[in-house]
């Protein structure tokens, strides 16, 4: 958590002397200093918000923060968001004055302070989720009697004085840009000439007005200004600065590090005989190395110290005393980084204080010096001429980790004798902050999901959240927390899992099991898997092509280092496997990430281990061109395996596809075990199930599923089972239920299919006639109708259909394929055939699916050799195109081919129903 070292950047930051306790609200003019609005004139403009005017005074060591602001009450939305206003302020650094609260009502104001209207003074801690105490209290003012039409107007100050700056004072605000409109808008900022105050334009924030007169210094800007122009979200931050405005008394960074210096003296702060002490002496005893006494000593505070912002009584820059956070065991950036301060110089290690930008580092190098530029504190240690930044509140540092140089781009040494900005140089890691062992099994083949093994090691930050897991004991919910961390690696189910973590190394792992979905893409018959590791399917396009961004440059994230070490196992002991793309690679640094692979091909396995990290950097804008070109010969060549005509699923027999499916059923046995009421898994098995040919166990699985949730993809599933499984009517209905509950168009069509399967042609029909549809849906009927009217006396009325529908899309390929198709199945005016199937080809792009339905065609007008060159070739683009391989096996046993009996038998094997499908349209095959 980064909170605690400073409270609000763009709110009031205000400084020194003693407080001014203010734990009521006054009511009182307004300051004698600020200069009235217009308010007619603002009324004029006919703007939602009618005034926003804000005004400051930087004067004595307080900040006084004056805001007028008007609204248009112009609907109910507007009304209930401002029936009541809420005011807050910090009683320790100052006061809430409230000038003005009224309703203009048709041209005459209503005081509703002088009506009596008093606040409800309430101390609540909005960032309590963030681990912040900050005292705030907020005054609610209910407006009694505002109706649509009033506009409502409400005055107010904060005075803010902080007690850790000596006097010194800042603020800083941000400036509203257009497409915001206002009636009239204002920031003016003012300050005696000779107070010392200096100011600073941030962002696209333009020149403001300056004006002296009577010993004050006055700059002030018209709101709202111009759009700010977007800057990309990869450049640096000190361009994606938001325009402001930043005062104080602050000439240089180091008045900045030396005003805060008293804050961090360390000098007696551990006294013999604490407790802390002995702490000190424990790290002293255990090693006489300063690199190990200061990993040891940022331990115990990260570890034993609870984080907790402590912004009350002066809080926002002053630390508790490390006593104090060692006997209390919680703290915030400051009391941690004085904590671990204190024990690194009792241990003689050399150490100072350093403030930093957790959010916008590198915005810091173009603001005005100001306390407010930072939002952190942490430790800069320099051991054998190394700098090591130790931060108290991140968590699992060990050494291997302290030599990582976080992202804060610059810091500023708190030093009494003050100190410049320094740039964090950044190294490159010496280990990894994530590491994968992952052993994927393939041997089941390329069809058929696939078995992995998973290690997942993190350090540092990754470790620290990684270790909450290992205390759970709970199997179902450590499950629960596997699966969705592994959902960025892959899509799979995960059925084991356990989490560990070793407080002495800090390492933290994730050891699980799980199903690989789909391993292999298919295409052809060129079965591949792409090889994603830490040096793979990486992108480099930074946009730069509007011309105010042609000379910004990239910003990379980190640092971050991965690595994996990864087997695949090959199908078929790596029979017709191969590797494509770049195998080993020697350490290079593209576009600011450093690569290395190792990739090992042995014939039956491939073995990569590899590493890729990045840390904080710049590529210059000129440089990203040759930086993108590189990224993307080095993606180009990511290595795949690819394996030559695998064998595929629809090719083994019963016997040999149930041992392979057993390795796969058997582990969701334990997750069905393990969590009865959970119906994903019992759908998950009832698919397995059905790709093992084992209907009856995939039926008794998507029962129970249905019987636990009883959802319409579940009857969906089920009436797949029961077509695979011949049970056509029970297909039927369970594909109504489906229609039931979805009732859209595509459950429609799967109902009305399934009634036509069964041989309820009419009743599938009915179905259709009963849906109103319009748009691109009558494309989608048209079809649909088709498939199930050849069989009836409406065939004429399914043409007319598609006819209508292509009149609507002329040229669409799979309205061109529904014509082709339906004059092959039911024998359709087959003379115009060939013509309208040359066609639908060329639409399709010869599509193995078009290709098919020619083939019908061709079948019909009793030209084999053309329908077996259709065949061929839809077969070569989707070898398991079952109805390819079913009419190619008919007319090959017409011939006498033996091999006929093995495309029929393929056929049946992906489609159960195939047979049944073509003795609807006259077709059967031969009994050989």
């Amino acid at each position: 958590m980064r909170v605690g070292f400073f409270l609000a950047t763009a709110a009031s930051i205000v400084i020194a002397g003693p407080a001014i306790a203010g734990e009521t609200v006054r009511f009182e003019k307004a300051p004698e200093w600020v200069v009235p609005v217009d308010f007619d004139t603002a009324v004029a403009k006919k703007e939602e918000i009618v005034i926003f005017d804000r005004q400051l005074r930087l004067e004595d060591g307080v900040v006084q923060r004056y805001t007028d602001v008007a609204y248009d009450i112009r609907n109910a939305d507007v009304l209930s968001k401002l029936g009541t206003l809420q005011f807050g302020w910090l009683p320790d650094k100052g006061d809430l004055i409230l000038h003005r609260l009224e309703i203009v009502r048709d041209g005459k104001a209503i005081d509703l302070i002088a009506e009596g209207v008093q606040p409800e003074v309430i101390r609540r801690e909005t960032e309590l989720e963030r681990r912040t105490v900050n005292g705030a209290l907020t005054a609610l003012f209910k407006v009694p009697g505002i109706k649509v039409g009033d506009i409502l107007r409400f005055s107010s100050s904060t005075t803010s004085r902080d007690q850790a700056l000596a006097g010194a004072m800042q603020a800083t605000e941000g400036l509203t840009p257009k497409p915001t409109r206002l009636g009239f808008g204002r920031l003016r900022m003012s300050w005696p000439s000779d107070s010392g105050v200096h100011y600073a334009m941030l962002g696209q924030a333009p020149d403001p007005t300056v004006v002296d007169r009577n010993g004050y210094r006055t700059v002030e800007l018209i709101l709202p200004i111009d759009k700010v122009e977007e800057m990309p979200e990869d450049a640096p931050a000190r361009f994606r600065v938001r325009p402001a405005v930043m005062t104080g008394t602050f000439a240089t960074w180091s008045d900045v590090a030396s005003v805060m210096a008293p804050h961090y003296v360390t000098e007696g702060s551990i006294p013999a005989g604490t407790p802390l002490a002995a702490e000190v002496e424990r790290i002293r005893d255990a090693t006489d190395d300063p690199l190990e006494r200061a990993a040891l000593a940022l331990r115990s505070v990260q570890d034993e110290i609870n984080y907790l912002m402590n912004g009350m009584d002066g809080g926002n820059y002053l630390p508790q005393s490390p006593v104090e956070t060692w006997t209390l065991r919680y703290g915030d950036c400051k009391a941690k980084t004085l904590l671990l301060l204190a024990m690194l110089r009792a241990l003689d290690i050399e150490a100072e204080a350093a403030m930093v930008n957790s959010q916008d580092g590198d915005a810091v190098s173009v603001w005005q010096p100001l306390p407010g530029a930072f939002d952190h504190v942490l430790v800069k240690a320099t051991i054998d001429g190394t700098d090591y930044w130790l931060d108290g509140t991140s968590a699992g540092t060990r050494i291997e980790t302290m030599w990582e140089v976080p992202n804060f781009a610059y810091a500023l040494p708190i030093r009494e004798s003050g100190s410049q900005l320094i740039k964090l140089e950044q190294r490159w890691p010496k280990v990894a902050d994530r590491t994968y062992r992952i052993v994927y099994d393939f041997s089941r083949g390329v069809d058929l999901p696939a078995l992995y093994d998973i290690e997942v090691e993190t350090r540092g930050v990754l470790a620290a959240r990684m270790a909450a897991r290992a205390t759970e004991t709970d199997r179902k919910t450590i499950l629960g927390h596997a699966q969705k961390y592994l959902e960025d690696v892959f899509e799979s189910v995960v059925y084991d899992a356990a989490y560990s973590y070793d407080p002495e190394t800090g390492i933290a792992k994730l050891n699980a099991k799980g199903i690989l979905v789909e391993p292999f893409g298919i295409e052809r018959d060129v079965a591949t898997h792409t090889i994603y590791t830490a040096t793979t399917n990486w992108v480099f396009d930074p946009d730069r092509g509007r011309a105010a961004w042609r000379d910004i440059p990239y910003r990379t994230g980190g640092p971050m280092t991965s690595a994996e070490e990864v087997i695949f196992m090959l199908p078929d002991g790596g029979k017709g496997a191969g590797l494509t793309g770049t195998g080993n690679l020697e350490e290079q640094v593209v576009a600011g990430t450093r690569f290395k692979r190792d990739l090992v091909f042995d014939g039956s396995s491939v073995m990569v281990k590899d590493w890729s990290s990045y840390v904080p950097s710049e590529i210059a804008a000129a440089d990203i061109p040759a930086a993108k070109a590189a990224m993307r010969t080095l993606s180009s060549a990511d290595p795949s395996i690819r394996i030559t005509d695998p064998r595929r699923y629809w090719e083994l027999d019963d016997a040999e596809l149930a041992q392979r499916m057993k390795g796969l059923i058997e582990p969701t046995d334990t997750l069905v075990k393990l969590l009865p009421d959970e119906a994903g898994y019992y759908q998950f098995r009832s698919a397995l199930y059905s790709l093992g040919r084992d209907y009856k166990s995939a039926l008794a699985d998507i029962d129970k599923a249905i019987a636990i949730a009883g959802d319409a993809d579940a009857y969906d599933s089920r009436a797949e089972v029961l077509r695979q499984a011949g049970r056509l009517d029970e297909a039927a209905e369970a594909a109504r239920m489906a229609y039931e509950l979805k009732g859209d168009l595509a459950s429609a069509a799967s109902y009305a299919g399934a009634l036509a399967l069964a041989g309820r042609d009419e009743e599938g029909l009915a179905v259709l006639d009963a849906i109103d549809v319009s748009g691109d849906e009558l494309s989608e009927i048209a079809q649909v109708f088709a498939e199930i009217a050849g069989s009836t006396d409406r065939n004429e009325e399914a043409w007319k259909k598609l006819e209508d529908a292509l009149a609507e899309r002329p040229g669409d390929e799979l309205l061109l394929n529904s014509q082709c198709w339906f004059v092959g199945t039911w024998n359709f005016r087959i003379d115009d055939g060939e013509q309208l199937c040359d066609k639908a080809v060329k639409a399709g792009n010869y599509s193995a699916a078009v290709l098919d339905s020619r083939a019908l065609v061709f079948h019909r007008l009793g030209r084999e050799d053309d329908a077996l060159e259709d065949l061929e070739a839809a077969l070569k683009k989707a070898p398991g195109q079952a109805a390819s391989l079913y009419l190619r096996g008919i007319i090959r046993l017409g011939r006498g081919e033996p091999d006929g009996k093995k495309d029929i038998e393929h056929a049946l094997r992906l489609s159960p129903d195939i047979a049944t499908r073509y003795r609807r349209y006259g077709i059967t095959a031969p009994k050989r």
